[in-house]
């Protein structure tokens, strides 16, 4: 018989990765009428809200999930970011979490990070005119100890994205914590593959049932593009964040919402291709830990090649 968990906290955490579909398995799962998400998706709590106080930790932990009834199955959140700070963010999980089942969503590591740029590039957090291969040269130059993220003149998160891809070296920490049975590791490219068959495994691992998603209108969510206008952009993505509560318990209002704005303000829906040069050493950068993530999670076969 499955555990009755606390109502109040979260018992399934979308741990990783950034720019690997998290947002929309989010979305999907909300709609289940077993499963309550967070009040905004991406709490962040275990990266920048954790004490170590336990009951004051709880306190302010349950205020995500104070809408979610006491008979939810599944009460959730999505953070990515907890993936490339697993060092201190698995301990922090597992000291207040230690029955919660976690996913992580892995995306081939060199699709991630192009995504990645030119979506911080949209949302204006990286400078305009910066182009991929002097990201990548900045990035690499931070994780080889070379120069500072004031010295390169980007915020030390953008510039970790590169390391975020070597994705055993987190992902180990989980494990050194977690029993396997509580970790799920499933893949971008099978999603975007087979949607419904990956929302059916999914299910299986959260103990719901999967007959909500037979005929469930998968729409993708948070796709990257690019602006028109940078000033009305800024206004957008102000009010987003300042409106998220609401917004995400109305997601019929903020699909509408986003579909008028990109009428209004989009340039165009993705980005031009990553160039042979910039894969090929991407590549190189990527292929130890590929190798080291297939021991880890016991997979002979990853759904890209390097």
């Amino acid at each position: 018989m499955k555990e009755t968990f606390r109502s109040n906290l979260a018992n399934f955490i979308i741990a990783g990765t950034e720019k690997a579909g998290t947002t929309s398995v989010f979305t999907y799962l909300s709609a289940h009428p077993s499963v309550c998400g967070s009040v905004v998706k991406e709490t962040d709590f275990f990266r920048n809200s954790y004490t170590g106080d336990h009951q004051k930790d709880i306190a302010n932990y349950a205020q995500y999930f104070e809408r979610c009834a006491s008979n939810s199955s599944i009460v959730m959140e999505a953070s990515p970011g907890y993936l490339g700070s697993g060092e201190q963010v698995a301990i922090r999980i597992h000291a207040l979490l230690p029955n919660s089942k976690l996913l992580f969503i892995l995306r081939n590591p060199i699709d991630r990070i192009y995504s990645s740029f030119n979506f911080h590039k949209g949302k204006l957090n990286l400078d305009k005119n910066l182009d991929f291969e002097d990201y990548v040269d900045k990035c690499i130059a931070y994780d080889c100890g070379q120069k500072t993220p004031t010295e390169l003149g980007i915020e030390e998160w953008y510039l970790k994205v590169i390391s975020f891809g070597r994705y055993a070296h987190f992902l180990k920490y989980y494990y050194q914590q977690f029993p396997e049975q509580q970790i799920k590791v499933m893949f971008f490219e099978n999603l975007t593959q087979d949607t419904a068959a990956f929302m059916y495994e999914l299910c299986q691992f959260l103990e719901i049932s999967p007959i909500h998603f037979e005929n469930y209108d998968f729409k993708k969510v948070n796709v990257t593009y690019e602006s028109k206008r940078k000033w009305l952009h800024k206004l957008a993505m102000f009010v987003n964040a300042k409106s998220e509560r609401m917004l995400r318990q109305r997601p019929e209002l903020k699909q509408c919402l986003v579909s008028i704005y990109k009428k209004i303000n989009q340039a165009r829906e993705g980005y031009d291709d990553i160039s042979d040069e910039s894969y090929a050493r991407l590549a190189q950068y990527y292929k130890p830990s590929i190798d080291e993530l297939q021991k880890l999670i016991g997979v002979h076969q990853l759904p890209w090649n390097l």
